[in-house]
């Protein structure tokens, strides 16, 4: 079976799981560990070498392809499923939680009001892969294969950075959630 029929395979598997899924789960729990602040916490330490490598591939792509687009940046999306390699995560258990790329190559998360963390990012359209470098150097590079279906994108880890485990879904709002 080729890789892409496989990918697809396991994205409408997830998707359709999720969409069937009525659990009522305990909500996501904002916390002052910054491996918690991103709903990808990869149980490997940092690898300074990944980083550098990292770095240099997001200069040579802003430098080669310095177009933004409104498909990452327009919003900000939400987290509505986390698929972790092991289980997926239960409705509602990252409410509140969000990311918000922006047309500068950087891009903030947190969950409500509160920003947990920041980095820089590129987005290739002819590719639809988005590699994310977060400014805290205790946290590996993330690259990501984009699924996007309007307003919703699906986010499929790669083994570059060895974060291949990881799927999320989310959903494109206007603003950041608030508090009920």
């Amino acid at each position: 079976m080729k890789i892409s029929n496989y990918i697809t395979l396991v994205t409408c598997t997830v998707l359709l799981s999720c969409c069937g899924s009525n659990v009522n789960s305990s909500k996501h729990t904002n916390s002052n560990n910054i491996a918690e602040a991103s709903p990808v916490n990869i149980d490997k330490p940092a690898n300074p070498k990944m980083r550098s490598q990292a770095l240099s591939i997001l200069a040579h792509r802003i430098k080669n392809y310095p177009e933004t687009y409104a498909v990452v940046e327009a919003g900000v999306l939400t987290y509505e499923f986390v698929h972790d390699g092991r289980k997926i995560s239960k409705k509602g258990e990252y409410e509140g939680s969000w990311i918000d790329y922006k047309d500068d190559f950087t891009y903030d998360y947190g969950n409500y009001d509160e920003i947990d963390g920041s980095g820089r990012y590129h987005f290739r359209s002819d590719i639809n892969q988005l590699v994310m470098i977060d400014n805290n150097k205790n946290q590996n590079p993330q690259e990501w294969d984009v699924k996007i279906a309007g307003d919703v994108l699906i986010l499929v880890g790669t083994s570059t950075y060895g974060n291949n485990a990881y799927q999320m879904k989310l959903q494109r709002k206007n603003t950041k959630p608030q508090k009920k």
